[in-house]
């Protein structure tokens, strides 16, 4: 791709192509760019480590980040051609990283941004979140994520990367260009991988529905697919056929963003939030018709509170919390778990102690 510059006689100019190699650009240049704007990769990225070493491996990763979504994203840099081992360096380090609890980014986030015991990664994430323009702020390592950059793509890293990519392992291929002109030198990153999709290439095709919004076209598909994993899903099916087989409610309705929805007469008896590994149950009850300590005994998780860190939400087990909603309802947040049993006799009690304290009844 050719790049101009419009003089001040109004004529264009060809500005003169380079390659990085050539201009004695190194990865550690490239580090430095995107540490300082990480932009430069299309996308908001929270870097929070360089040169991060695993140590039972020995392995060495350039960047590592998290996106708004909470997911990690696995950075690897090269300045000249992008040969095929980087792709399996990089499946690598996402292996490597996917086993990481919320303490470890934690504390790889303290050692890399902090500054001291005043640092607190919570409150930074959740920033970040909130200038991005997520609402709900995300579980984190809920995905993996694998960002290549460099000069040049050779033909063994594309066709590998494009498989990859055809079979839902989340991976961006990004070329750099580079120009010179006189001492300044010019990038323009490409994403390669996946292809942008051409803003015309809908144009006089029949509706089929909002596809920014595929919660509306394929709820179903969204929630247990997109937002769900696989032990999460098995844990709503197991709810579903409890609910089905032993209470008269109407649902599950699957036509929200963030939640799945249970009526019982005109109203929304239950909503369940979807998110990666938990599922949060609400329930709007009448005042202080329910106790929280008594509903965490007799189903055997921990109480928490809305005022305890992401941290601290993160780490618990299964729990419950009953928060007051306005002058004549409360609200249950119950968190879901691999670890919650669900055939336990006193949860069926449970839901149907919510229905008979319903707010609306």
């Amino acid at each position: 791709m050719s790049f101009w510059k419009i003089t001040a006689n109004n004529k264009p100019e060809k500005v003169s192509a380079t390659k990085l190699k050539n201009e004695h650009i190194l990865e550690k240049h490239l580090e430095d760019w995107i540490e300082s704007s990480s932009d430069i990769l299309g996308e908001a990225l929270l870097i929070i480590g360089r040169q991060i070493i695993i140590p039972e491996v020995k392995d060495r990763l350039d960047l590592l980040a998290l996106d708004p979504n909470g997911n990690a994203v696995i950075i690897e840099l090269k300045r000249g051609k992008m040969a095929d081992p980087i792709d399996m360096q990089a499946l690598r380090y996402a292996s490597y990283i996917s086993k990481w609890e919320f303490s470890d980014f934690e504390n790889q986030a303290k050692s890399y941004l902090g500054n001291g015991e005043e640092f607190n990664f919570n409150e930074h994430f959740e920033n970040f979140c909130v200038q991005s323009g997520v609402d709900e702020i995300p579980d984190i390592n809920n995905n993996q994520r694998i960002v290549i950059a460099g000069s040049e793509v050779k033909d063994k890293l594309g066709s590998v990367a494009l498989w990859l990519f055809e079979h839902n392992i989340d991976i961006k291929v990004i070329e750099i260009d580079s120009f010179k002109e006189g001492d300044t030198l010019l990038i323009q990153p490409r994403t390669i991988i996946p292809l942008a999709v051409n803003k015309f290439s809908e144009v006089g095709k029949a509706s089929k529905g909002d596809v920014s919004k595929p919660w509306l076209t394929s709820g179903k598909t969204w929630h247990l697919e997109k937002r769900m994993k696989t032990k999460t899903k098995e844990i709503f099916f197991q709810l579903d056929n409890l609910i089905r087989d032993n209470l008269t409610v109407q649902g599950p309705s699957f036509d929200q963003k963030n939640y799945i929805s249970y009526q019982s007469g005109n109203y929304n008896w239950l909503i369940v939030r979807t998110h990666a590994n938990i599922l949060v149950l609400q329930f709007a009850i009448k005042i202080n018709s329910m106790d929280k300590t008594q509903i965490a005994n007799q189903l055997g998780i921990e109480e928490f509170d809305t005022d305890d860190t992401l941290s601290e939400k993160l780490n618990l087990p299964s729990s419950i919390n009953i928060k007051n909603r306005n002058e004549t309802s409360d609200r249950i947040l119950l968190r879901i778990k691999d670890d919650f049993d669900l055939t336990k006799p006193a949860f069926l009690n449970f839901l149907k102690d919510t229905i008979k304290n319903s707010s609306k009844s």
